[in-house]
């Protein structure tokens, strides 16, 4: 487990498998960072930095998140054909960072 101080830019990379074939930059996400004292920042895929098609980068001040363990949840919005009106299918992944910030 990686410790960092409260009050540093916290920079996570963020990539998840393809879902249905499909590469993160195909479909809407939103990305919740979030630690024990549940505080919780959620920035779009707009707000993120485009490394690539399947990675995406969050920024975030540890002020804003508090301290203890920093955890990553990701909903992905799937456009489905298979539902009327290619209404979207949500994709939830839940990561645990292995970073502590500590004040």
């Amino acid at each position: 487990m990686a410790n960092i101080y409260y009050g540093t830019e916290l920079k996570l990379s963020v990539s998840i498998d393809p879902i249905q074939g499909l590469k993160m930059a195909d479909y809407d996400f939103v990305v919740d960072l979030y630690t024990s004292t549940a505080k919780v920042v959620s920035q779009p895929k707009a707000q993120l930095i485009k490394i690539d098609d399947n990675t995406f980068v969050a920024r975030v001040d540890t002020k804003q998140l508090g301290t203890g363990r920093v955890r990553c949840k990701i909903t992905a919005l799937i456009p489905d054909g298979d539902f009327e009106g290619d209404k979207r299918r949500t994709e939830v992944c839940i990561v645990d960072t292995g970073i502590n910030i500590i004040g």
